[in-house]
């Protein structure tokens, strides 16, 4: 009984012409897909944010009695934002629904020009910041005209350190 399904004969022409693949229908998905891809990776962009880390002045403490430069803050808490030049407070901006950030930009750039200060910033967060402030931050300083923006922590007490 299984010969009978087994045929040792070779298949005719017309059967070997039906089992030619028509691929014509994937060649047309190729050719919507593949401009429709490159067209894709226009709209993807890698965006990076420069900043420098506070120096480690532990290990590399010189003994030199030169004054330290004080050097413009922005610093970011929960219910505040504050410019600071050193121990000194130039603004305070208090945080009620959201962020003030028209208000800083505009703080900052005012003390850009005041001080004739463009050379650096650090930017001292607080404790359970949302990262997208602290950046929103930076860019607004970028934005104000200073040239390096760095990230540092601020501490609830500075007196008392960590």
């Amino acid at each position: 009984m299984l010969s009978l399904f087994r045929s040792n004969r070779p298949p005719s022409e017309a059967a070997a012409e039906a089992s030619d693949l028509d691929v014509t229908p994937v060649m047309n998905l190729f050719i919507i897909l593949i401009p429709f891809l490159v067209s894709m990776a226009v709209f993807t962009h890698l965006s990076i944010v420069e900043f420098s880390l506070p120096p480690d002045l532990g290990a590399g403490k010189n003994d030199s009695s030169a004054k330290p430069v004080p050097k413009l803050t922005v610093r970011i808490g929960r219910d505040f934002l504050a410019v600071v030049l050193g121990e000194r407070m130039l603004d305070s901006l208090a945080v009620t629904t959201e962020f003030p950030f028209d208000t800083l930009l505009l703080r900052l750039k005012y003390r850009v020009q005041e001080l004739s200060y463009s050379d650096e910033v650090i930017v001292a967060s607080r404790d359970n910041i949302p990262f997208k402030h602290v950046v929103r931050v930076m860019d607004l300083c970028r934005e104000a005209g200073l040239k390096k923006v760095g990230l540092s922590s601020a501490t609830a007490d500075p007196g008392a350190g960590l």
